[in-house]
């Protein structure tokens, strides 16, 4: 089962708002860019946006399949697949095209390709003849729309030198993290701290913790590469971040920047 948590979902609004009306404090964390943008219209005539389901396995129950078509013809892919791995995501990036109006053209990273119909807000999955997948397993090869992060933003964050950000709820909270400088978390409560970014111990491919020593407590970070989904929206991150200041444990999702 994938970890999940609410995040991702008007986190900076109501961080901002308790700390005081529409204007931010000065080195207020910005996590607008891991906020919930417009998803899919299913009247648009572009497919642009992120779209989800779970699509057979021949030797697992499923994967956890997720895509995003980016407005500059990019695109990204999360796969899990269940009871496999220790849920750790697969990540593939690469080129979309749309061919014949409605036929999506995706360039996988190994050069093979895929190709959806994109009808009616969703994305339908084709055979290897470029038609309709029929029978009684059909309705399992359609990825609906999902809710999902603002590309453009988190360029903007990586540009301005953030490599790392994550977000939760219940109370909700916002990091982000400099790898050369600062980490910067702060709750809807109005806590926040800002540490020196040391090296991560352990540090291996699916864990890294981060840890620094406050005037009046221990902070804590650890990433966990293990597929993290968003309860409000269903949106799916690569990212499991846990967050130990005081005697608080906070929870949440999140992703590398760059």
């Amino acid at each position: 089962m994938l970890y999940r948590t609410f995040i991702f979902t008007s986190i900076l609004g109501i961080i901002l708002t308790a700390c005081g009306g529409n204007k931010p404090a000065p080195d207020a964390t910005d996590s607008s860019a891991l906020l919930t943008p417009a998803q899919p219209d299913a009247g648009a005539h572009t497919p642009n946006g992120s779209y989800q389901g779970t699509l057979p396995c021949a030797d697992c129950p499923g994967i956890d399949y997720q895509i995003s078509l980016y407005d500059n013809n990019r695109y990204k892919i999360l796969m899990v697949y269940r009871d496999r791995n220790q849920n750790r995501p697969v990540v593939d990036t690469g080129t979309w095209k749309i061919e014949q109006d409605s036929m999506v053209r995706i360039t996988l990273s190994g050069q093979s390709k895929q190709t959806f119909l994109f009808e009616d807000g969703r994305l339908y999955q084709l055979n290897e003849h470029g038609q309709r997948i029929t029978g009684a397993l059909a309705d399992n090869y359609i990825l609906r729309p999902v809710s999902g992060g603002d590309p453009a933003r988190l360029q903007q964050k990586a540009a301005e030198g953030i490599d790392f950000m994550a977000a939760g709820i219940h109370p909700a909270w916002s990091l982000e993290m400099d790898r050369q400088k600062t980490i910067f978390f702060r709750t809807v409560q109005g806590d926040s701290v800002r540490v020196p970014t040391s090296r991560p111990h352990p540090d291996t491919d699916t864990l890294q913790v981060y840890t620094a020593k406050t005037e009046k407590a221990e902070f804590i970070l650890t990433i966990r590469n293990s597929a993290c989904i968003d309860d409000v929206n269903g949106f799916m991150r690569p990212y499991a971040v846990e967050v130990q200041l005081k005697d608080s444990t906070y929870k949440g999702c999140g992703e590398y920047l760059r």
